[in-house]
């Protein structure tokens, strides 16, 4: 009867869930720091506030402004974080993306 109650114990105590798979967003070609919109000044501020409101995807955003300055990803948060850096602001502006549609579902856009 012990080795029953072990037995089980043993196959209780093993069966646990897979750790969380890890967010990493898949290589692109384009990511490149290649010419886009945002770097040859055909975009106002205005211009790229109307494109986020839309919720473009990923692709369409990094075609659009180029690849990000930085990326914030957690592993406990439906979204990950694009960083753009403003020269004439000084500081970043922000474009925060769902993990699983890749689309835009908020942004923080500073003229």
């Amino acid at each position: 009867m012990e080795i029953k109650r072990l037995i089980f114990l043993l196959m209780v105590v093993s069966c646990t869930l897979p750790p969380p798979e890890p967010f990493n967003p898949p290589p692109t070609k384009q990511l490149t720091d290649g010419p886009n919109s945002l770097s040859e000044g055909l975009l106002t501020e205005y211009d790229i506030w109307e494109f986020l409101k839309e919720n473009p995807s990923e692709a369409a955003v990094i075609e659009m402004l180029g690849a990000p300055d930085s990326v914030w990803a957690s592993d406990e948060q439906p979204y990950y974080v694009m960083y753009y850096y403003r020269p004439n602001l000084q500081d970043y502006n922000s474009i925060e993306l769902n993990t699983k549609s890749r689309r835009v579902t908020g942004y923080e856009w500073d003229e």
